[in-house]
């Protein structure tokens, strides 16, 4: 034994001293513990330790060797003899097995002391034995997991506060101490991956780290991992530099990338050695995450403040954290009916002795390597004094942060705060270690986190933090007078009032509580254990009494406290599709639910305003409208829409509510044949034939699917007095009996043709006499179906976020629980890939009115979108969608053909079409389409025939005018299959969208017909993070697509994106700049917007006009106008050129197009033609973009009737005009620098 010098600087004992006290005081007070928690090691003064080694006194590990059959953890028997024993011996386990000096920091401050590092876990020698202080001798268990090391055990006497060294163990080891474990399993930052962390002890250059994974029984795949570790100098105070360090390993994260949704994977942990040899972990098991949106059972596990037990009673974890196992096994019982953990702060409680770490990620370990452990930073991890973070306290023994943010994955860019979703819920992880406050970096992080929800999709947005930033009546809260972290809620509130955030969880006070939903203090709902209708206020939540010892309640009983319990526990929350939750708060001792509330509400309540939680524009937008209809400057019909007011959706006009049954036996209705698609064909042409004693000229024809439209699809009537009526569905088409047969009058016989699209049900024709508007029931005919009925159909191709992606979105019956979606694609001829598919769909109650919401009512199916990812340029690729099913049979729709996007800034001809407004036409003549969209069937049929000549297609808004009758979206996407399914068709989003009051669109009326958005941003893709705006690259173009229906002026969150998108180009690789929407919010002499002398949408290019002039925006597109201009390239109003074919040279000012003239009724110019209107066309048609290279650009306007050019112009520069400076479109600088 080495010799020993147990002198201490008495500068230095006063400081360790003075930290251990110091630090157990703040948690006393400031963290609202309950002030009786310690660390356990922190009681052993190790570095006081003095050599007392005694001949006669002994300790014996067994077995030697542990982990031979692969085990990582393994209970050691350890045999103590001490001639001279007292209460207060105890035994520590070191690891490293040699603790002497030699691993000591070196410092000037004082002497070495004889040991410097803190035991990784201790028992007092008499444990579980009082005769040990009479006899001297005890057999003691510990359960050791693998470290990476030896261990050996040494018997002290003087107890913790003056310990001798009496005598030391023989060493044992694992087999393999640097094996692979503890597998944390994480949520990456894309919803298809996950990341996979373990600690193992081999570096990388004596190793290389990898994940095997994929389904069970299939070829597997190989992911590498990146290695981290840190070292002692990174730890930022005591005791972690000092006595609490120990090697922390090496931590391996591997990425899993393009997950098929919601399936079941197989991976272990892999380190090839450099001979080539492989060491390898267990084989574990996980189910991927949902598909954002997916409506299907998700269940969440919401905790914090658990730490960690030992299981072989040492360190006197009971008196610590005496909750830690009971809520870690509670949880590992319960494991299949949990998808998903989140442990919001205060983990391993290490504060400062690293070897914890180790306990904790074994100890959570069968959880974490099963479902996602996502974790947040809580002042036990993070605070250090003078270190950056918002407290000046010690609470992390001196990790600052480094233990928890290099041991788990947090999917952030920096820190620990992230946002993440996870199926139907959207959640936004603080870090309130820092500055939260508004106009700090976390402020506009948290707002933009809750902005992002897409809440059509994630209808459930929850905000989660470690301290309460929200409410609790914690003693310690109470005394200070505020209920909360000073300065929690003050900036927070608006926030998630704006936002509506349906719940926010809080840990740092251990108890659980529950609050009732507040703003500003005040409960705005009387309810305890249900809510619905509309989303006012958020509920909070505090719930750290996952494990760490309990702090009592303030005396003072608060109003707006709901439940409280001083027990250990967690909570649950189950989504069980888009409009129902449960939640449950469950005791850790027995798993059962001793709190509980459910949620119910339809999409429209989440979109309703509530006080403070609505846009400031929404009310202002309401007025200006107000005001030009006492001016008679608009029509609430639809005339300021660009409509011209003759547009009337066709199957609007039929009452079918009020149908009357007048089933009549000389009547009669036949459809042949019965079974369609027998070739795989998803449309067919039916023959109907009808006979009518009576015939009428008003008689008609519906076809109806599902085929039984009887009162049984009927929504339960309010009204006691009210009665149900007979068919409350809209027919999918119609056609008068007279149709192609003006005799039918007089025989009261037809035969009528029509074109039926597979829509996942069967058909049935009825004969209706009364007109539209009082409709009677004469005859029904018999049911006709598709062969398979569910069949994959209408494939819709869209750019990805990035330019390697392509995205196929399309239509199916099949559930995910019957059959498992895939795209099978490649190269023809070589190795075909087959990518997963995420599943939406969406039910009445998220429709936000009438007739979507009634009549219209038709269930969509489910769409499915898969990515096909890591495309080469410019390659020609075929793909099939298929479905799985359960016995292992593929259903296969047919092949299909694309040809993949350009290198961003490849100089190769590139070809872009552009309209907006086109709507849907019937081939079969049906629903008087010819009257209401009477230019779409062309506009598709010019396009198709130009197809070869085509790379990309926007349709800027206004798609179906489906107008709240959802079986027109199915009719609209087989329309533009034929274009949609070989390039990619870019949406925007349109008045007849989204419009619908009440619902935080910047329009308050009723153009979507109830539908607020929902059917279009899930039937179609868009490379955006929520809503409808986004940008997208193609070749040399960028685009920027914006979203005329939510607000975009200056100060917006539409604004930001807008510039960032704008100013984010790189016009060396991208020269044309392209920006387009729905609404004109540039220049349009339309009939309406001259009556308002705006001569564009109001407000509209107030503050974006500096935009387009700053960033040099080439074109400018914009529909809603249902016409085609073109004006000048124009600035504030004026031409900046005078030329009209060519331009050339700097850009000076924005080219703005009106392109809505594809399809829908017609929109009459203004009888004034404005200076900068330079052609003007009252027709249907569309526009073309031909790039040839960096410097050359032609723009064809096409007519839809015969596809000839009947406007154009060029642009030829070079990339010095792009950088040249124009008036206001150079920064402010330039001149001064």
């Amino acid at each position: 034994m080495e010799s020993f010098c147990s002198f201490l600087s008495l500068k230095a004992a006063f400081l360790l001293i003075f930290l251990v006290n110091s630090s157990a005081g703040h948690q006393h007070y400031r963290n609202k513990e309950g002030g009786d928690g310690v660390q356990p090691l922190s009681k052993i003064l190790i570095h006081k330790t003095v050599n007392a080694i005694h001949e006669k006194a002994s300790v014996h590990a067994s077995p030697l060797l542990l982990g031979t059959t692969g085990k990582d953890y393994e209970w050691v028997t350890v045999t103590v003899v001490s001639p001279n024993p007292s209460a207060n011996d105890w035994l520590g386990v070191f690891s490293p097995a040699k603790f002497n000096a030699s691993s000591c920091p070196f410092t000037e401050d004082y002497y070495e002391p004889y040991l410097c590092t803190a035991p990784i876990k201790y028992k007092y020698a008499n444990h579980s034995n009082a005769n040990y202080n009479k006899t001297g001798k005890n057999t003691l268990y510990f359960r050791l997991i693998n470290q990476r090391s030896d261990f050996a055990f040494a018997l002290f006497s003087g107890g913790l506060s003056s310990p001798k060294l009496v005598a030391i163990s023989n060493a044992i080891v694992f087999a393999n101490p640097k094996a692979p474990l503890y597998p944390r399993l994480a949520l990456g930052k894309h919803w298809d991956e996950m990341t996979v962390t373990w600690t193992s002890g081999y570096d990388i250059s004596e190793a290389v780290p990898f994940v095997e994974w994929g389904f069970a029984g299939e070829a597997q795949t190989r992911s590498p991992a990146g290695t981290l570790t840190f070292p002692r100098g990174s730890m930022c105070d005591e005791p972690a530099r000092t006595v609490g360090w120990r090697d922390p390993g090496f931590f391996h994260t591997s990425f899993l990338k393009n997950l098929w949704p919601n399936s079941k994977y197989t991976y272990k942990l892999g380190h090839r050695l450099n001979t080539g040899s492989y060491i390898w972990s267990k084989t574990y098991n996980f189910t991927s995450s949902p598909y954002p949106g997916q409506d299907s059972l998700q269940k969440v596990i919401i905790f914090g403040d658990m730490g960690k037990a030992e299981r072989d009673g040492s360190n006197e974890y009971a008196d610590y954290q005496p909750g830690a196992l009971l809520t870690t096994d509670a949880l590992i019982k319960d494991l299949d009916n949990i998808d998903i953990v989140f442990h919001i702060g205060d983990m391993p409680y290490a504060n400062g002795y690293i070897s914890q770490w180790d306990q904790f990620t074994s100890q959570v370990e069968p959880i974490a390597s099963a479902v996602p452990y996502m974790v947040a930073s809580g002042n036990h991890e993070r605070t250090t004094p003078n270190t950056g973070g918002f407290y000046d306290v010690n609470d992390s023994g001196g990790e600052c942060g480094v233990p928890a943010e290099t041991m788990f994955f947090f999917p952030a860019e920096n820190r620990a705060k992230y946002q993440t979703d996870y199926g139907m819920f959207h959640f936004c992880i603080a870090d309130t270690e820092h500055d939260w406050r508004e106009g700090s970096e976390q402020y506009r992080f948290i707002e933009k986190c809750l902005a992002a929800a897409d809440r059509n999709k994630q209808p459930w947005l929850i905000f989660a933090a470690h301290r309460v930033l929200g409410y609790s009546s914690n003693s310690w809260y109470g005394q200070e007078g505020q209920f909360s972290e000073p300065m929690g809620r003050d900036d927070m509130q608006k926030l998630w009032q704006r936002y509506k955030v349906d719940i926010a969880f809080f840990g740092h006070v251990h108890n659980y509580e529950r609050i009732c939903p507040i703003y500003q203090n005040q409960c705005v709902n009387s309810e305890i254990s249900h809510y619905s209708g509309t989303v006012n206020g958020t509920i909070h939540v505090v719930v750290g009494g996952g494990g760490s010892h309990l702090s009592a309640f303030s005396t003072l009983k608060t109003v707006w406290s709901v439940y409280q319990d001083l027990d250990f526990g967690y909570t649950k929350l189950t989504a069980f599709n888009h409009s129902s939750l449960l939640f449950e708060y469950m005791k850790s001792s027995d798993g059962k639910v001793y709190d509980s509330f459910t949620i119910s509400r339809d999409y429209r309540d989440v979109l309703a305003c509530v006080h403070d939680g609505c846009e400031p524009t929404t009310l202002a937008t309401f007025q200006l409208f107000a005001i030009l209809v006492i001016l008679g400057l608009t029509n609430l019909g639809g005339a300021a829409a660009g409509g011209g007011g003759f547009g009337e959706q066709p199957l609007s006009k039929i009452a079918i509510e009020k149908a009357t049954l007048n089933l009549s036996c000389t009547a009669s209705i036949n459809a042949s044949p019965l079974v369609l698609g027998l070739q795989g064909e998803d449309t067919e042409w039916v023959t109907v034939k009808l006979e009518n004693h009576t015939p009428t000229e008003d008689d008609w024809v519906g076809v109806f699917s599902p085929a039984r439209f009887n009162a049984s699809m009927c929504l339960p009537v309010n009204a006691p007095k009210e009665q149900t009526p007979y068919i409350c569905t809209a027919p999918i088409k119609y056609k008068y009996a007279t149709d192609s047969n003006a005799n039918y009058t007089k025989t009261g016989k037809a035969t009528l043709k029509f074109q039926l699209i597979n829509q996942r049900a069967d058909f049935s024709f009825a004969l209706f006499t009364g007109g539209l508007l009082n409709p009677k029931l004469v005859a029904v005919s018999n049911f006709i179906t598709f062969s398979n009925p569910k069949a994959p159909v209408y494939p819709r191709l869209a750019q990805g976020k990035s330019w390697n992606e392509m995205t196929v979105t399309w239509t199916s019956g099949y559930d995910i629980n019957e059959a498992v979606p895939f795209v099978e694609w490649g190269v023809e001829g070589q190795t075909r890939k087959r990518s997963g598919a995420g599943t939406l769909t969406f039910d009445r109650s998220m429709m936000c009115g009438a007739p979507a919401k009634t009549v219209g009512w038709r269930d969509p199916g489910f769409i499915h979108t898969s990515f096909l990812k890591d495309l080469w340029p410019n390659i020609e690729q075929f793909y099939r969608m298929g479905h799985r099913l359960s016995n292992g049979t593929i259903i296969w729709s047919k092949k299909y053909i694309f040809r993949s996007s350009p290198y961003p800034g490849q100089d190769s001809l590139q070809r872009v079409i552009m309209f907006g407004d086109m709507g849907k036409g019937e081939r079969d003549g049906s629903n008087e389409y010819s009257n209401y969209q009477p230019g779409a069937l062309n506009t598709t049929d010019q396009i198709i025939r130009d197809l070869k000549n085509i790379d990309i297609v926007f349709h800027i808004g206004d798609l179906s005018y489906a107008n709240g009758y959802i079986s027109q979206w199915d009719q609209f996407t087989a329309q533009v299959e034929p274009i949609a399914s070989t390039v990619p068709y870019m949406v925007g989003s349109g008045n007849h969208e989204r419009d619908w009051p009440d619902s935080g669109s910047f329009y308050d009326k009723v153009d979507s017909g109830g539908e607020c958005g929902v059917l279009a941003e899930t039937m179609f893709y868009v490379p955006a993070e929520n809503r409808a705006k986004y940008k997208t690259d193609y070749g040399m173009f960028r685009f920027c697509i914006a979203d005329t229906e939510h607000d975009w002026r200056e100060g917006s969150e539409q604004y930001k994106f807008i510039e960032n998108c704008l100013a984010t180009v790189d016009r060396q690789k991208q020269p044309w700049l392209i920006f387009a929407a729905h609404r004109v919010l540039g220049y349009s002499s339309d009939y309406w917007y001259g009556q308002e002398g705006s001569f564009e949408e109001p407000m509209g290019r107030e503050s974006l006009q500096r935009l387009w002039q700053k960033y040099k925006v080439d074109i400018a597109f914009y529909g809603h106008v249902h016409n085609y201009e073109r004006s000048c390239p124009v600035y504030q109003s004026q031409c900046v050129t005078s030329e009209k074919s060519h331009y050339s040279g700097a850009v000076k000012g924005t080219i703005h197009v009106v392109v809505g003239g594809a399809g829908s009724h017609l929109s009459d110019f203004s009888q004034v033609t404005p200076n900068w209107s330079i052609f003007r066309d009252y027709d249907y048609g569309f526009v073309k973009m031909t790039a040839f290279n960096h410097t050359s650009l032609l723009f064809e306007y096409k007519k839809s009737s015969d596809g000839n050019v009947y406007d154009s112009f060029t642009i030829s520069r070079d990339y010095t005009d792009v950088l040249a400076c124009v008036h206001d479109s150079c920064e402010a600088t330039t001149a001064a620098s």
